[in-house]
């Protein structure tokens, strides 16, 4: 296995696409040349030379196909990134990645989310329920097999398809083959590269250490996306495999899993202007689409969804708050929402404050002026336009399908009508062949749904959910409402009294009956599937127009599919093999140094925050209610630091130039030797935009500083069990 095992990413698969662009001889344009952008494929490192910069190790010792490297003690959490840290499966990552097992495994008798877990042996850890550990073992270059007969002059949607089925097929083989692997196929280059991963995943995660909210969520939604920052976003949890050594379901008899490598930390952290670096699993970034798309962000996608979520964050605030149970309930959820949120209204910041779609603009000019040899390139000159008109559609839609998604991700009563809708759309072809089987599955289905729903379902605040929803359309624009809308708005008179109606067409307190449903659909299904009032009868209408949406933007995707590697390779033609790919949630390196930053005019921010500083906040939030929650101090904390006044120059976060998105959380801060200094969890307001474009002037990331954790093991929480299994010496 040490030969062939992590094979981590795409190494050539990644740029098989780009060097074949690469190869034609094509105009300079120096502007369009991108930034020293930091999110790269592991087979880009030689160009960068980043020994040069500061770096101690080979590129061998990064990441090798033949032997040991750091790569091997990377994994992802979840969502996120985690790395080992010791030789018996140990892993550090955030709090915040952790934080819905901790959620689930507390209660109002166990509050884990208030006071922190830590486990004093082995025998104490506790499951971190909902959480996996993924860790990639190798990969392989799959585009031939994808693409196989398929040209760009095929139908976009009967090309969109062929992909869609050649894609499961190769993971179907790949499953039977290694079954006990889980094989994914990433589309590295839309429409064009496609690379099949193998992935082990350990299902036994047990939570180790969780500092108290108050630490690992210090400034709460104050501080989100803000720096300067003084958070100890960090946990500990630990993989376990069965007795074999193969990955198991939780068992008290499974043993530590032993990685093939883990990282070495390094006490004394880092000064300003270290060279750092990060290995981790960034999410998808949007920097190669065109500014149209940016457009749609701007003005639908990115507004729609921040009011919907900051009008829920709200809510669950009023409940909770006479609500305790439903607090804890809901903690998980709600700092999913705020997070968002947050990010959104920064992108938005951004995409206003600095003229990324303008910049865009002039490029795309210039990219239409573009002359290439050879007849293929003939046919892009028009693809700019033809994007552009794509994005107006998705735009026109755009209120309507966020209103329906948001609605269904958010109303367990409102999914469960469209669930019911779309039962008794099947359920009518009662005279077709096979229908009883058809009709078994959809109660099968249902009893499914209806389990899902009841597990979510809290009843005030889904009836004031649907309430504020339902005066949405209202506020729309007349080209953004469909025929089937305005009609049933006008005949609910929803648009003049949707407060009063709603409250009277949605039930009259409608508590959802679970048990009875579930009754019914095994005794009299299609009694229980019939409509029972307005709000079925909404969701009959919803469900024809949920499926026009769904066909327009499948039809609209099937050509972005086409246009989209179009349009990336003007983009290629113009920067040639410095051309850095969009994230897509695989391996990447980013790199960069310990940096100060200037987000405003005359505004200079240093890149350490101190224990001091954490103090001065708590002591400024006294007697304000908006911020006492935020700058709490947790008591032991408190009181170590009351008794150590040397603790106060303690670091507890810094600031780094290097070039993160989502799925960098918990990523590890790597120094030139490549050891641990600190765990990435955070970007500065002004790079929530690194979605769309990375600038070194704007672009922050910012990490909890190992100092900080070990300080916090060492003297508040009394965990030093696990500074010693570190190999770390105080």
């Amino acid at each position: 296995m040490k030969k062939t095992a992590y094979f981590l990413i795409f190494c050539m698969a990644q740029l098989l696409f780009l060097q074949a662009a690469a190869t034609s001889s094509t105009p300079n344009i120096s502007h369009l040349s991108p930034p020293d952008e930091g999110m790269l494929p592991l087979n880009q490192l030689k160009k960068r030379h980043l020994q040069s910069l500061g770096l101690q190790l080979s590129d061998e010792q990064i990441f090798s196909t033949g032997d040991i490297s750091l790569v091997q003690a990377l994994v992802r959490v979840g969502g996120c990134t985690g790395s080992f840290v010791s030789s018996e499966g140990l892993i550090i990552t955030n709090h915040h990645c952790a934080f819905g097992a901790v959620a689930a495994a507390s209660s109002v008798s166990n509050d884990y989310i208030t006071e922190g877990f830590l486990a004093q042996t082995r025998a104490d850890e506790i499951p971190a329920k909902g959480l996996t550990v993924r860790i990639t073992i190798g990969f392989e270059d799959v585009s031939e097999r994808v693409l196989a007969g398929l040209s760009d002059d095929l139908d976009p949607v009967r090309r969109s398809d062929a992909i869609r089925r050649n894609i499961k097929q190769i993971e179907d083989e790949s499953k039977g083959a290694q079954p006990e692997l889980l094989h994914e196929v990433s589309e590295m280059f839309v429409g064009r590269s496609y690379v099949l991963f193998h992935y082990q995943t350990i299902n036994d995660i047990r939570m180790v250490y969780v500092p108290p909210r108050s630490v690992g969520e210090f400034g709460g939604e104050s501080d989100n996306w803000v720096w300067p920052r003084h958070t100890g976003d960090f946990a500990f949890l630990r993989a376990y495999v069965g007795p074999d050594g193969r990955p198991a379901a939780y068992s008290p008899d499974n043993k530590p899993f032993i990685p093939q490598n883990h990282l070495r930390v390094n006490p004394t952290g880092v000064a300003e202007e270290d060279f750092v670096f990060i290995l981790g699993y960034p999410g998808r970034t949007f920097r190669h689409y065109p500014a149209s798309y940016l457009e749609y962000q701007r003005d639908q996608l990115l507004p729609i969804t921040s009011e919907t979520y900051d009008w829920l964050i709200a809510a669950i605030d009023r409940l909770g708050a006479v609500d305790p149970e439903a607090k804890i309930r809901l903690a998980s959820r709600q700092k999913s929402l705020a997070n968002v949120t947050k990010n959104y209204k920064g992108k938005i910041q951004g995409l206003r404050r600095v003229d990324i779609i303008g910049e865009k603009r002039r490029q795309e000019v210039e990219l239409g002026q573009l002359t290439m040899p050879g007849a293929a390139f003939a046919h892009r000159s028009g693809v700019i336009k033809s994007l552009d008109s794509l994005y107006t559609l998705l735009s026109q839609d755009a209120p309507l399908k966020l209103w329906l998604n948001n609605l269904q991700q958010n109303s367990p009563t409102f999914s469960m009508a469209m669930a019911r809708a779309e039962a008794r759309r099947l359920w009518g072809k009662g005279s077709e062949p096979g229908s009883d089987s058809i009709r078994n599955l959809l109660v099968a289905n249902m009893l499914k749904q209806n389990e899902r729903f009841r597990a979510g379902y809290e009843p005030q605040l889904d009836t004031a959910f649907l309430r504020f929803m339902m005066r949405a359309p209202a506020r729309w624009a007349a080209q953004h409402r469909t025929d089937a809308v305005e009609s049933f708005w006008k005949q609910n008179r929803l648009f003049a009294q949707s407060d009063v109606v709603v409250g009277l067409w949605y039930g009259k307190g409608l508590p959802f009956d679970a048990q009875k449903i579930t009754a019914q659909l095994k005794s009299n299904p299609e009694k229980a599937l019939n409509a029972q009032g307005s709000l079925d009868a909404l969701a009959d209408v919803m469900l024809v127009e949920a499926q026009r949406l769904s066909n327009r933007e499948k039809a609209i995707n099937a050509q972005l599919s086409v246009l989209l590697p179009q349009y990336l390779e003007l983009k290629l033609a113009s920067v040639g093999d410095e051309f850095v790919p969009d994230a897509n949630a695989t391996l990447r390196l980013t790199y960069g140094h310990v940096r100060r930053y200037q987000p405003a005019d005359g505004e200079v921010q240093t890149p350490f925050t101190h224990l001091a500083g954490m103090q001065s906040k708590a002591r400024s939030a006294v007697g304000d209610p908006d911020l006492v929650a935020d700058y709490a101090l947790y008591g032991p904390l408190h009181e170590r630091m009351q008794s150590d006044r040397s603790a106060d120059s303690i670091p507890v976060a810094f600031l780094y130039n290097l070039d993160t998105t989502g799925g960098n959380s918990g990523s590890p801060v790597m120094n030139a030797k490549g050891e641990l200094v600190g765990v990435n969890f955070d970007r500065a307001f002004t790079a929530t935009i690194n979605d769309f474009a990375w600038n070194e002037q704007y672009s922050r990331s910012i990490g909890v500083d190992i100092r900080f954790v070990l300080w916090m093991l060492d003297e508040v929480a009394g965990a030093s069990h696990l500074i010693k299994e570190m190999g770390v010496k105080r």
